[in-house]
């Protein structure tokens, strides 16, 4: 099992619920198509938690009861385990739960009623629309690296592209005929995401203007960004860009390229974006994931219930709430 630290026993040891992990990890990274970031962690949470139960109740399945997956977490607790890492591990142990009832290993899921501490919700860090306009306008225009930067700056929040996404990115990928580019996000999930004008045209001015030097003898890339050798251009070096110029510009120094992406979101959702639109553009597979940002939205949400839920002035409020006004007469009254 890949990354089952902890595992309990070698493969000559292996118990009836060494296999029936094995057999989930394999369900989860193919049928299911988890991203591998995902897949590893289930792998060592149940690597640990085999080790756990094993010594507690043996190796079968049916062992399985919710006494032992609590005292599992609360020794996960005890072991220095954060809260975001508590609710990770109880979400792992339900997912194998559910999954041995649909293989009719159990009958019921032991792991429903688990409460393996509430994750708590972690606001993400979006600069303002004021502060947005003053980060993009920070690189140069009249440099090749420059255009480069602002062109990279704009797609991370014009577009909310994950910086993985930026890096990789193709040409191929991009229409600024049609104004849009074509993603492959987590779980391999394809998504179109529109890009504004100001995105386009510094994307356009990058590629003629500025691509162009970057590359001269350094043969060519697919990729939309390279470095000044015409080379591919990492994650870290994006992380150190925004930096340099959030240090330049004297902004939030704890802005990373994902706050970008969260500003995206968020300022969409602020200027009357519908919810399951943002989770499209962020190609986001539940939409629970999206709505964090309905936290950080709340004077939009406040507007919403204002103009349109009927105890709150919103459509119907007039029959709702009180009789509709008396049309007016020309006649003074009669009939």
């Amino acid at each position: 099992m890949a990354g089952g630290e902890g595992r309990a026993g070698g493969a000559s040891g292996a118990t009836p619920l060494d296999g029936w992990v094995d057999r989930f990890i394999a369900f989860v990274a193919t049928e299911r198509g988890l991203a591998r970031n995902t897949v590893d962690a289930y792998a060592r949470d149940l690597g640990r938690f085999l080790g756990f139960a094993l010594a507690k109740s043996g190796g079968e399945p049916g062992a399985l009861t919710p006494a032992v997956l609590r005292e599992f977490l609360a020794a996960e607790r005890r072991r220095g385990l954060g809260t975001r890492s508590l609710a990770r591990a109880g979400s792992t142990l339900r997912a194998f739960s559910r999954y041995l009832v649909m293989e009719h290993v159990l009958t019921l899921s032991p792991a429903e009623e688990l409460k393996a501490g509430r994750k708590e919700v972690s606001l993400p860090l979006a600069p303002g629309a004021d502060d947005m306009t003053i980060l993009l306008n920070a690189p140069p225009g009249d440099t090749a690296l420059g255009r480069r930067d602002r062109a990279m700056l704009e797609l991370l929040y014009s577009a909310g592209l994950r910086v993985s996404e930026l890096v990789h990115l193709r040409t191929a990928n991009l229409d600024l005929e049609g104004n849009y580019v074509r993603l492959v996000g987590k779980g391999s999930r394809e998504r179109i995401v529109p890009l504004g004008r100001e995105a386009s045209q510094r994307v356009r001015e990058y590629l003629n203007l500025a691509r162009p030097v970057l590359a001269l003898g350094h043969g060519q890339r697919a990729e939309v960004f390279i470095s000044r050798r015409g080379q591919l251009l990492s994650r870290q070096y994006v992380w150190k860009m925004l930096k340099r110029y959030l240090q330049i510009t004297c902004l939030d120094p704890r802005v990373s390229p994902h706050s970008l992406r969260h500003a995206f979101a968020t300022h969409l959702l602020d200027g009357g974006a519908d919810l399951r639109a943002v989770q499209a553009m962020l190609g986001h597979a539940d939409i629970a994931t999206t709505q964090i940002y309905t936290h950080v939205a709340p004077r939009r949400l406040r507007e919403v219930h204002r103009r349109f839920h009927p105890r709150d002035g919103g459509p119907g409020a007039t029959s709702a709430l009180r009789p509709p006004a008396r049309p007016v007469s020309n006649n003074h009254g009669k009939p």
